[in-house]
């Protein structure tokens, strides 16, 4: 029987046809219930809290990256901003605006599937099994929820972090990952010294150095550990040889990443800290160092160690498995994402307290090299017994299967998620706000004024251009610690709130079994008060005794628990009793989330304003 031969032209409509199938699954419902503006659209339909990141992207589409949002403050330091991660997007925005978001989801679809359908094509896979392969991949979420292992130890990172709609992280970082893998598998086949190879490389590191730190430094070990490998001990004669493309690499990185590099000289040192940057002192150091070698001890890790030590030595010790010899640089780039966190610990001078994205990349990079150890040996077995037509029904069968279940899933999650009554009455309601405010022509001068505490308003806010905000989420602006102390009192005292009320606002709570967070410091202050057996504000012990005893068990790793120190806790009541409102700008809108129990008893003066709507979830008012 003659063998079907699918053509690269067939490969890449098949790749367009089933990206647009899954772009129009997810953005099918959207469309189909909501009448809405589409920044609400982009809010409502982000993954996560990834609509928090439209804000700091909203700073550079405007060029102004020290914007207070008031009136009566200047002279800011800068917010960061992940440039390599925002730059496509950038680019986008200034052509088609704010449906960039959208677009460009279905052209990452397009890369993500292009990337392993490579990937897999230099790993000796058929060109339909490549694309079987790269579906396969991307629908990993739905699979892993399927068998029911989602919220599994370890496999819920995968589930979460391997690659989502999350932005920018996963749904750019993680791709430019994935292209390095690509890149430097490919680099196997031909000379990897090339000046086409340094300026490629020297691209990609700069823009995962300016988006995802931690991929950056993991993707500079495994350059170093390939390059062992691939020159053993002539390795320093090749480099002595090659010192132009080293050159040529190193400044194609500095020019590409010095927007970045200005950008963080001139960052505000507050708004660094609320993202967790911290001097990583050798008291730190220790207590992550041991943390991190008695994980290498832990039962689980060793299986999957010592199973890789297997693989590597089947693998490259039986001669008919000489194709398998290709998946060594999975083994290389697993092998250096346990290193990674080591050396960044031995030479680092401080670090972003998102440590744990270091072991995220540990459990990913392990995932695509045991799945693809696993898809070539099926491989290599089916092979034996079943001819290529068969193996191509196959695979065309499993796209099928994926496809049909990608759509029913995501629809039912979908449903599950955005339908259901809270949810469907909060983005109603939000809706309702919008429409009111258009209907009124409230924003005809952008120089108004917006109060909310409410994550989703504020964002909304940056993205149509409201000037000013009284009170603002701190990663999305740049005033200082103290600044945003005196916006919080201010704005309690403008609501008539209490100082019991503002103590209850404040106070340390725990989120759930295995940390602490009060989400109302947390919009504010962030990372600013993380607390683990590794970090407290200030280094500080001053804590109810339950709660120090419950932080000195708490993994290095564990970020975003956030702890106020009892001597801050007092500080704060101290400055509510003593701030005034002489630097308040009143605002001309106030929207209230009353699914906080606190603010929910706020008193917004009848005489002064209009309470245009009243609902479940949110009141809207606006001054006549």
């Amino acid at each position: 029987m003659k063998k079907k031969d699918y053509s690269k032209t067939n490969i890449n409509l098949f790749i367009f046809t089933f990206s647009l199938i899954i772009f129009i699954t997810k953005w099918y419902y959207p469309y189909l219930i909501f009448d809405e503006e589409i920044e609400a659209k982009i809010i409502f339909e982000s993954v996560s809290d990834g609509y928090n990141n439209f804000a700091t992207f909203k700073a550079l589409a405007n060029l102004n990256l020290n914007n207070s949002f008031s009136p009566l403050i200047d002279n800011l330091g800068t917010i960061t901003i992940p440039i390599g991660a925002f730059i496509l997007h950038f680019l986008f925005y200034s052509i088609i605006g704010i449906y960039s978001f959208i677009i460009l989801e279905f052209f990452f679809i397009i890369f993500f599937l292009i990337i392993f359908y490579k990937i897999s094509r230099l790993l000796d896979l058929n060109r339909i099994q490549s694309l079987a392969v790269a579906i396969t991949l991307l629908n990993i979420p739905y699979i892993f929820q399927v068998l029911n292992i989602h919220t599994v130890e370890y496999f819920t990172v995968i589930y979460s972090e391997f690659y989502t709609f999350r932005f920018p992280r996963p749904i750019i970082t993680n791709l430019l990952f994935f292209l390095f893998i690509f890149l430097i598998l490919k680099s196997e086949k031909r000379n990897f010294f090339t000046k086409k190879n340094s300026i490629v490389f020297g691209i990609i590191s700069s823009v995962l150095f300016t988006s995802y730190f931690h991929a950056f430094f993991l993707q500079q070990i495994v350059l170093i550990f390939y390059l062992i490998f691939k020159f053993k001990f002539k390795i320093i004669q090749i480099l002595k040889i090659n010192i132009k493309y080293i050159l040529v690499y190193i400044l194609t990185f500095l020019l590409v990443s010095s927007p970045f590099l200005i950008n963080m000289f001139f960052a505000d040192a507050d708004f660094l800290q609320r993202n967790g940057l911290v001097v990583f002192d050798l008291k730190k150091k220790l207590i992550l160092i041991k943390y991190l070698f008695s994980k290498l001890f832990e039962i689980k890790f060793l299986f999957v160690f010592f199973l890789s030590i297997f693989f590597v030595f089947f693998i490259n010790k039986k001669k008919k498995l000489i194709n398998f010899k290709k998946i060594n640089l999975l083994f290389i780039i697993f092998y250096s994402s346990i290193i990674t966190p080591f050396l960044f610990n031995l030479f680092s001078p401080s670090f972003f307290s998102h440590f744990y994205h270091f072991n995220n990349l540990v459990l990913i990079s392990a995932f695509i090299l045991f799945f693809y150890i696993f898809i070539l040996y099926i491989n290599f077995l089916i092979k034996k017994k079943l001819s290529i037509n068969t193996i191509n029904n196959f695979s065309f069968l499993l796209i099928f299967i994926l496809l049909i279940g990608n759509i029913y899933i995501s629809n039912n999650n979908y449903k599950l998620k955005n339908l259901n009554n809270e949810s469907f009455v909060q983005r109603n309601e939000f809706n309702s706000i919008i429409n009111i405010i258009k209907k009124n022509n409230i924003l005809k001068s952008k120089k108004i004024s917006l109060l909310t505490f409410d994550n989703r308003f504020l964002v909304w806010a940056t993205l149509i251009d409201i000037e000013y905000l009284n009170i603002v989420n701190g990663v999305m602006v740049s005033r200082t610690n103290d600044m945003l102390e005196n916006d919080l009192i201010n704005t309690f005292n403008y609501l008539n709130l209490s100082k019991n009320d503002f103590k209850n606002f404040i106070k340390n709570k725990k989120l759930s079994y295995w940390r602490y967070r009060n989400d109302n410091i947390k919009d504010l202050f962030w990372m600013r008060y993380q607390a683990n057996m590794m970090i407290t504000h200030n280094d500080s012990t001053n804590f109810d005794k339950d709660i120090l005893e419950f932080i000195s068990k708490s993994s290095p790793l564990l970020s975003q628990q956030l702890v106020m120190p009892n001597e801050e806790f007092e500080r704060f009541l101290s400055k509510y009793e003593s701030e005034n409102n002489s630097f308040f700008l009143p605002p001309k809108i106030i929207i209230i989330n009353k699914k906080n129990s606190i603010l929910k008893k706020s008193y917004v003066s009848h005489d002064k304003y209009c309470k245009a709507f009243e609902g479940k979830i949110y009141d809207f008012y606006y001054s006549f």
